[in-house]
């Protein structure tokens, strides 16, 4: 199928090879760029405040051996996220930039309640996805807030990759999800040297009404060779770069 749009760019963490990642830094990064979408990561603390944090622990961004959910907000606020600010709240992101729309991968159970709530709270449903390497996860937030966006489950990309082979439907009862909960699958371009993002893989999400979003592509080669299969996004640590390439791609 020849390509009918220009993928979008969302920042991975924010662009976390131009700025530092998840950081109050990386969403102005993004928003000043203009992109629709960051995508970015929610852990919780020892209180239940949703904050921007993609390791378990808090060496690598402050050199703190203790883990986000041992730590209280009112002391992580003021620990240095990476670019001299403390971190960042999921409340004041969604708060202080309302036009910017984020993909947040839940990376501990602990976590999902709390997140919901915030974006209940924010009233920004329509401008968040949530993700998760964890199927069960996100089970669970769609079993309690029908109105949440999400992206595919693992199991679930695992059958449409079977199922875009032999150009069949993907079976919403058996896989667990339903239009209108699910509008993207967030894929690598391979997994163990086996490709996955193919020409029928795109093809066969596109029937289901799903969109395409390929992670983490920082070369421009590979940029224009998955805007040529027709994905729908390419999420990216060099937004800047990928908006520069897409453009003539």
């Amino acid at each position: 199928m020849a390509r009918t749009r220009r993928p979008a760019v969302i920042a991975h963490r924010g662009g976390g090879r131009e700025v530092p990642e998840n950081t109050w830094s990386a969403v102005e990064h993004v928003s000043k760029l203009g992109l629709g979408w960051m995508e970015t990561d929610l852990r919780a603390t020892a209180d239940g405040v949703v904050v921007l944090a993609h390791d378990e622990d808090l060496r690598r961004a402050s050199g703190d051996p203790r883990r986000v959910d041992e730590v209280m907000w009112a002391e992580l606020a003021d620990l240095d996220a990476g670019d001299g600010r403390g971190f960042v709240r999921l409340s004041d992101a969604l708060e202080l930039h309302p036009r910017l729309r984020f993909n947040v991968d839940l990376k501990a159970s602990g976590v999902v309640q709390g997140a919901l709530q915030t974006v209940r709270d924010a009233e920004a449903l329509g401008r968040v996805r949530f993700a998760s390497f964890s199927a069960r996860r996100l089970a669970v937030l769609r079993r309690q807030e029908p109105r949440a966006t999400t992206s595919l489950g693992v199991g679930d990309v695992m059958g449409l990759m079977l199922l875009s082979e032999a150009a069949l439907p993907l079976p919403h009862t058996r896989w667990g999800w339903t239009r209108g909960r699910v509008d993207a699958v967030q894929v690598p371009e391979s997994y163990r040297g086996v490709p996955i993002v193919t020409r029928r893989f795109v093809a066969a999400a596109h029937r289901e009404g799903l969109e395409v979003h390929v992670w983490t592509v920082d070369s421009p080669e590979r940029m224009r060779r998955l805007a040529a299969l027709n994905v729908d996004a390419i999420m990216t640590d060099v937004p800047t770069l990928a908006t520069k390439v897409l453009a003539t791609a």
